[in-house]
């Protein structure tokens, strides 16, 4: 019969959970993870490529071990498998997040989650002082990087969706929100006779990726609470997510006012459904703790769409975290 684990260990172990993020963003902060990519190494090596503590990372690797980073064999370490989706450049990579979650402004953030449960409404404005994307519009060190870091992410679910969903048909494609433009562009490459529209802030459209395109492409800033350019097919992938139901609703209202007869709205988002994974349960508080936003399950969606005189369609799964949220006027 299995030792049952005492009960007292499991809370301890759900109390601890923050050390990992900690632990994992110092592994990658000192080179440590990058240095296990291609062959196991010693301790001593990795003290002497990395120069960090011999005591330390003895015991941190002890504890990367034990959480399922890192493999230890004839005092070789080497990364697991799910210590390898912390590298750089692997497909799927959670470097970036992991790179975000201890920053300060996002660290700081979730220290005040009771705020959060105590008004509902966002952390991040309580603590920096202004709206989550206020400071990075005035931030460049941490703007960049999220910018930079929303197109790695947007590159793996643009193939994922284009896998499953047929563009081609709309004769103009926006892309509302659509930042650097991975994901329209993406879209045109399989829809020739399509014309796009890549529609945003300025400071997200700076560097954008639609020069291969700059012949079947406008990029028109502008802010979607205000006024939307007219298309027969409006993506807007991972923006819902962003905002509480209010002013969600006045988003997708904009949207359909702006949506030609017969055209569709795509929405590209997680949706909560049983059994529930913790990716998506994290992100639907992440999301209230950054901007008040939430994920939602597929009434929820309906019920916002609805409210904002659309009809939701259909949901389709793909092979990412992602699925697509068909709807019509």
């Amino acid at each position: 019969m299995e030792n049952q684990i005492p009960v007292q260990t499991k809370a301890f172990n759900i109390l601890g959970g923050m050390m990992n993020s900690h632990v994992v963003s110092a592994l990658i902060k000192h080179n440590i993870i990058e240095s296990l990519s291609s062959e196991p190494k010693t301790l001593d090596e990795l003290v002497a490529m990395c120069h960090v503590n011999k005591n330390v990372l003895f015991r941190t690797l002890r504890y990367s071990t034990f959480i399922g980073i890192i493999d230890e064999t004839n005092k070789n370490y080497n990364l697991t498998e799910v210590g390898k989706c912390f590298l750089k450049n692997v497909p799927g990579s959670l470097y970036g997040s992991a790179s975000f979650i201890n920053a300060p402004p996002w660290r700081d953030s979730w220290t005040q989650f009771n705020y959060c449960l105590k008004t509902g409404l966002p952390a991040f404005d309580h603590v920096m002082g202004a709206s989550f994307f206020e400071f990075l519009a005035t931030h460049d060190n941490y703007g960049t990087s999220f910018n930079n870091y929303m197109t790695t992410i947007t590159k793996m679910s643009a193939v994922a969706v284009t896998e499953v969903y047929d563009f081609s048909n709309f004769e103009t494609i926006c892309d509302v929100g659509g930042g650097q433009g991975i994901m329209l562009k993406a879209i045109l490459e399989k829809s020739p006779n399509s014309k796009g529209l890549l529609f945003d802030m300025s400071s997200a459209l700076k560097d954008n990726f639609m020069l291969d395109f700059k012949e079947r492409t406008q990029i028109i800033e502008g802010s979607f609470f205000d006024q939307i350019p007219i298309a027969d097919c409006m993506i807007l992938k991972t923006i819902i997510h962003d905002w509480n139901d209010e002013n969600s609703i006045k988003i997708l209202t904009k949207c359909r006012e702006s949506l030609k007869p017969n055209g569709k709205i795509i929405l590209i988002e997680q949706v909560i459904e049983e059994p529930y994974t913790f990716m998506s349960l994290f992100y639907d508080l992440h999301m209230q703790v950054m901007l008040g936003g939430s994920e939602r399950t597929e009434s929820e969606y309906d019920t916002l769409l609805k409210a904002s005189g659309l009809k939701l369609i259909r949901i389709i799964p793909t092979k990412s975290p992602m699925k697509i949220i068909e709807a019509s006027a």
